[in-house]
C-alpha cells in the first residue's frame, strides 16, 4: 500500500469571524450560553440550601458525590445514544427534560416540601439528563464547525462556561440571599426551556452522526444493540495507543492535581493568612478568569502541530504551581497563582479536546468520548477523600506541595516516554 503524500495546502488560521459567521455554531454557542447561566446560580443556590436545611459539611459533599456520579455512570450510555439517534434532538430533549426537574424542584420548595432526600433524587435524575446533552455537544460541534477552526470553536464553548460560573458564583449568594431560592431555581427551569427553543432554529441534519446516515438492514430495523455501540466504543478506546497514553495521564494529573481542588475551602479559610468565607469565592473567580483569558488567548493560536507538547508543558507548570500554592500564605498572591492556574489549564484543554474530536471517527465520537470522560473522572471522588485524610493527618501544605510535585515530576517522566502523546497532532 502505497502512503499518501500529506497536503501541501497552507492550513488556514481559526478565525472567530467565520465562526460567528456560521448562523448553526452561532445558535448553538448562545444556548449554551443562556442555559449554563442558569446553571452557575442553581449550583449556588443548591448547595447553599442543602447547608441551610441540614447543617451538615457531609451532607454538602455527599451532594456533590451525586452531582458527579451521572458523568461516571450515565456518561458513556449517553454517549452510545448520541450516536444511535440525532444529536440536536437529544439535545432538545435534555433541556426539555431538565427545565421539567427543575421547574418541579422548585414547585416542591414554594410549597415547603423540599427536603434532603428528595433533593438528592431530583438532583440525581437532573445531572444524568445532563450527561445526553453533553455527550450529544461534544459531537454535533465537529459536524457544524470546519477542523481549522474547531479550536477556535471549542475555545469559545470553554469561554462562555467560565464567564457564566464567573458570573454566577459571584452573583449567586447575593441573589439566594436577596430574593430568597425560588427565583434562581425557577430562572434555571426557564432558561433550560430557552436553549430548547435555539436549539430547534439548528437544521437537524446536522445532528446526524454517519452511523445514523447509513441505512439500515431490514433484518436488523432497530440497528445495533446498545451493548454492541458500548464494546464499540470502549474497544476504540482500548485499541488507540494514544487514548491508553491520554488516560494514563489523566489519571495521574485529576488524581493529585484535582485532589486539591477538594481542599480549596480549608486552604482559603485555615491556611491563608486572615482567610474568611469569601476568600474561597475570590480563588474560584480568580481560576475561572484565567480560565476565561486563556480560552481567548489558544483560540486564536493555530496548535494543530504542537498539541502533546501544549499538553506536556501546560501540565508541568500547573504541577509546580500547585506546590507553589503550599507555600503561600498570602490571599494577593495565592490570587494570582490561582489566575496562572486557570490560564494554563485553558491552554491544555482546549487543545486535547480538539484533539479528541477530530481523532475519533464521527460515527464514534459520542460513545468514545463519553467513556474517555468516565475514565478520566473516575479518579476524582477517591482522590478527594485521600487529599482530605492526609490533609487532617498531617497538613494542606503537605498535600499541595507533595500532588504539585508528582504531577510536575509525573508528566516530565511520562513525555519521555509516550512518544504517541508527545508528538501528538490533528
Amino acid at each position: 500500500m502505497q502512503t499518501q503524500p500529506e497536503s501541501t495546502t497552507p492550513q488556514k488560521s481559526p478565525s472567530y469571524r467565520t465562526l460567528f459567521g456560521n448562523r448553526s455554531f452561532s445558535t448553538l454557542w448562545l444556548a449554551q450560553i443562556v442555559s449554563q447561566s442558569g446553571d452557575a446560580v442553581f449550583d449556588v443556590a443548591l448547595l447553599l440550601f442543602v447547608y441551610n436545611i441540614t447543617h451538615s459539611i457531609f451532607l454538602v459533599g455527599l451532594t456533590q458525590a451525586v452531582v458527579l456520579l451521572p458523568g461516571v455512570f450515565a456518561g458513556p450510555i449517553a454517549g452510545v445514544y448520541a450516536d444511535k439517534l440525532n444529536r440536536r434532538d437529544i439535545m432538545i430533549v435534555s433541556n426539555v427534560v431538565q427545565g421539567a426537574i427543575t421547574t418541579v424542584v422548585a414547585a416542591l420548595y414554594v410549597t415547603a416540601n423540599l427536603g434532603y432526600s428528595i433533593i438528592l433524587v431530583l438532583v440525581l435524575l437532573l445531572y444524568t439528563a445532563a450527561q445526553f446533552y453533553l455527550a450529544a455537544n461534544g459531537a454535533i460541534i465537529p459536524k457544524i464547525v470546519s477542523k481549522e477552526n474547531l479550536g477556535a470553536a471549542n475555545s469559545l464553548f470553554t469561554l462562555s462556561t467560565s464567564t457564566n460560573q464567573l458570573i454566577g458564583y459571584s452573583v449567586g449568594g447575593v441573589v439566594v440571599a436577596s430574593f430568597g431560592y425560588a427565583i434562581p431555581i425557577t430562572y434555571d427551569a426557564l432558561t433550560f426551556l430557552f436553549a430548547a427553543g435555539l436549539l430547534g432554529l439548528i437544521a437537524r441534519s446536522y445532528g446526524q452522526s454517519r452511523q445514523v446516515e447509513a441505512a439500515v438492514p431490514a433484518a436488523t430495523p432497530s440497528g445495533p444493540s446498545f451493548w454492541t455501540n458500548f464494546r464499540e466504543g470502549l474497544a476504540y478506546v482500548r485499541q488507540d495507543k494514544l487514548f491508553l497514553q491520554l488516560i494514563v495521564f489523566g489519571l495521574l494529573v485529576n488524581g493529585f492535581g484535582g485532589a486539591t481542588f477538594a481542599l480549596l475551602v480549608p486552604y482559603a479559610k485555615q491556611h491563608l493568612q486572615g482567610g474568611t468565607d469569601s476568600t474561597y469565592g475570590f480563588l474560584l473567580s480568580a481560576f475561572l478568569l484565567g480560565t476565561i483569558i486563556g480560552s481567548i488567548v489558544v483560540g486564536k493560536v493555530n496548535f494543530r502541530n504542537y498539541v502533546g507538547k501544549f499538553l506536556f508543558s501546560g501540565i508541568i507548570i500547573f504541577g509546580v504551581l500547585l506546590s507553589i500554592l503550599g507555600l503561600v500564605t498570602t490571599i494577593p498572591i495565592a490570587l494570582v497563582v490561582f489566575f496562572t492556574i486557570g490560564s494554563f489549564i485553558a491552554i491544555v484543554n482546549v487543545p486535547i479536546s480538539t484533539l479528541i474530536q477530530t481523532h475519533i471517527p464521527g460515527e464514534l465520537l459520542g460513545r468514545t468520548t463519553t467513556v474517555l470522560r468516565a475514565l478520566l473522572s473516575a479518579s476524582q471522588p477517591i482522590a478527594a477523600v485521600l487529599a482530605g485524610t492526609i490533609a487532617s493527618l498531617l497538613s494542606i501544605t503537605t498535600v499541595f506541595i507533595g500532588s504539585g510535585l508528582v504531577v510536575a515530576i509525573g508528566t516530565g517522566v511520562l513525555y519521555l516516554v509516550f512518544a504517541e502523546l508527545r508528538s501528538a497532532k490533528y
